[in-house]
């Protein structure tokens, strides 16, 4: 699964959590749009990703998040968790934990 389909599935796992339809997202994206991108078929800007995640009520991060868990499943989410930790504070956005 490439990154953009990756995108569209965590859109749809999360639109589908929270128990939104497509048409939910009228006005935010179409619904032709919205199937599109959850079927891997359309790239979404990062601009319409964070319209997207303003509707779901989710941070952005979450979708990349997801998306990457979704490309490599056996990669557990808290290891994903623990090296975007260890980035943020090697950048020195974070004291060291």
């Amino acid at each position: 699964m490439d990154f953009n389909e990756a995108v569209g599935l965590a859109v749809q796992v999360l639109r589908r959590h929270k128990g939104l339809t497509q048409k939910d997202f009228l006005g935010t994206v179409s619904i032709q749009y919205l199937s599109d991108l959850e079927c891997g078929k359309r790239t979404a800007s990062l601009a319409v990703l964070a319209r997207i995640c303003e509707r779901l009520g989710v941070h952005e991060a979450l979708l990349v998040i997801l998306a990457k868990h979704f490309m490599h499943p056996t990669d557990p989410l808290p290891q994903i968790m623990r090296e975007i930790e260890r980035q943020l504070c090697v950048a020195g956005f974070m004291e060291a934990y």
